[in-house]
């Protein structure tokens, strides 16, 4: 398993395996160089490549005490560990070892185009395998929007390696609005020309609609978000999770199998997956607790991170107590 230093960006390492209609895509122009992402310049935020068993690398970053409990943190569709810069620090000063990955075809990870590779079922498999090459044991998950559906289901795959699990806008409580639109604006035939049509403006049209009442994302926000759109594969990409990931709810007799602690939050102004139904769902679940947080849409956790922070220390807190019981009885 290859590491790079501490605060340095791993180089990318893309799929080898080209559209089929696209037979030799390279990186198009204007957007933010790999080498300028997020976490660069952070020197409390390490970054590595794994290679995992299905032989594809992810990117990988992680930050806080090598002892403290695991805690990984899932991003959703067409996003990267970037969503998570305004958490990462906060739980690492709670004492987490907190990790995140750029999911395939997501990020600097790598992209492959089969559309196998992005159905419900086979994301999930491949968080279970970025666990397993980090080496995490036990953890604790926390996913915003599509993020979330993928650590729940995770969590009911495999109960016996998630402590908790903190669905954030989360897709699978909610009916996700946008992808019926992205869905209806990218038939097959269309595939080719996605790359040349992904425009920045396109970025911030999203993060208006993404944000509740409090706005204020920057442009850097937007570079970071529109870059990956570099890559022809990670548009590709994004199709296919579009069309093949598994978007509606989730059935309240399946959230009844969760075994660990849940806690669900959303922004009360998220208009991209509606928290209308999580009040019924949270009742499905065995030990469920809900956080809305007042005017924030559906990246609660960029808008009000201070907020959305003390809502995830407080939930992950007994995890911190139990590595303190076990540290005793040693």
């Amino acid at each position: 398993m290859h590491s790079t230093p501490e605060g340095t960006l791993a180089p990318a390492v893309r799929h080898p395996t080209p559209h089929p209609l696209h037979p030799a895509p390279g990186p198009l122009p204007g957007r933010l160089p790999p080498a300028e992402w997020f976490p660069a310049g952070r020197a409390d935020v390490a970054v590595r490549r794994v290679r995992l068993a299905s032989g594809l690398t992810v990117r990988a970053i992680e930050c806080g005490p090598a002892d403290g409990p695991a805690v990984f943190l899932v991003h959703g569709w067409a996003c990267s560990v970037y969503t998570f810069r305004r958490n990462l620090r906060a739980l690492a000063d709670a004492g987490f070892r907190v990790h995140s990955a750029d999911l395939k075809g997501h990020g600097l990870s790598d992209k492959p185009l089969a559309p196998t590779e992005y159905g419900t079922e086979a994301m999930a498999e491949h968080l279970s395998q970025i666990l397993d090459a980090l080496g995490v044991g036990r953890v604790a998950l926390v996913g915003h929007s599509m993020g979330g559906a993928l650590a729940l289901d995770v969590a009911m795959r495999w109960p016996e390696r998630v402590t908790r699990v903190a669905l954030l806008d989360s897709v699978g409580l909610g009916e996700a609005r946008l992808v019926k639109v992205v869905r209806a604006l990218t038939p097959a035939p269309l595939t080719p020309l996605l790359p040349r049509l992904a425009r920045r403006w396109m970025v911030t049209v999203v993060l208006r609609f993404a944000y509740g009442a409090f706005g204020g994302f920057a442009e850097r926000d937007v570079d970071e978000y529109w870059a990956p759109t570099q890559f022809p594969e990670a548009v590709y990409a994004a199709r296919l999770i579009a069309h093949h990931f598994t978007w509606s709810p989730v059935p309240a007799e399946r959230l009844g199998e969760l075994r660990c602690p849940a806690l669900v939050l959303f922004g009360t102004r998220d208009r991209l997956v509606s928290p209308r139904s999580a009040r019924q769902l949270l009742d499905a679940l065995r030990d469920g607790r809900l956080a809305l947080v007042e005017g924030a849409g559906h990246v609660a956790l960029e808008e009000r991170p201070e907020e959305v922070n003390r809502h995830l220390v407080s939930f992950l807190s007994p995890e911190l107590a139990a590595l303190a019981r076990r540290a005793e009885s040693r």
